[in-house]
């Protein structure tokens, strides 16, 4: 009789629980990216998700980036976010890197014209070792190229610069009077307003087949 009591029991606090549908910002579409499981509207805010970079853009050459979020609030089983940064996984940078290599990155803070502040973070290989004159006039040339960039244009336009494809050319073109690149990633963006702030729980996400074109 206990066992059948127990069983009941977890049976009843899984129908308490509810699916919920995540959108994506209206900066990124607007769409539903995924959908996850909680027990009330107030304790999915907050929250973090992850969704793989090719699942949303269908890009599946950024297979190995995942894009984060966290929920604002809810309104029914409706959910919207908020997107707080995107990474490459270790193992894929350490491949980029190989013998006779030489490889710099660059950590920056940037501020958009809508006054956001996110930390980018690039990672560039070239061919060759570099002298320091010449790793430094790389470094100094992309920190200066994503400053003016973030500058210009607003958090929205900023965050599908990041995660798109546009932004390897416009380096490699900023760079490519000091020494040929032969790889760059955008190996981490951060929305920074959270860095000091204790880290939202992860939750299980069923992404959504949806794409932002």
């Amino acid at each position: 009789m206990a066992k059948d009591r127990s069983q009941k029991k977890g049976k009843d606090k899984w129908k308490e629980k509810t699916w919920y549908t995540l959108v994506a910002p209206d900066y990124l579409g607007g769409r539903e990216i995924g959908m996850s499981i909680g027990n009330g509207e107030t304790n999915m805010a907050g929250r973090k998700i992850e969704i793989p970079v090719s699942d949303f853009t269908g890009n599946f050459r950024r297979a190995n980036a995942k894009m984060s979020f966290r929920i604002l609030s809810c309104q029914g089983t409706k959910c919207s976010t908020e997107f707080i940064g995107h990474s490459l996984s270790d193992d894929y940078i350490r491949r980029m890197v190989r013998r006779r290599k030489e490889r710099i990155d660059i950590i920056k803070n940037v501020s958009t014209s809508d006054h956001a502040n996110m930390v980018l973070k690039v990672v560039i290989v070239t061919d060759g070792k570099l002298n320091t004159s010449k790793r430094t006039e790389i470094r100094k040339t992309v920190e200066n190229f994503l400053v003016e960039k973030a500058n210009t244009v607003p958090y929205g336009d900023l965050v599908k610069y990041v995660i798109g494809e546009d932004v390897y050319g416009d380096i490699i073109n900023a760079t490519k009077d000091i020494y040929p690149i032969k790889k760059i990633e955008m190996r981490k963006s951060v929305l920074s307003e959270l860095s000091a702030s204790p880290q939202p729980k992860t939750i299980p996400v069923e992404a959504s087949v949806e794409q932002v074109s």
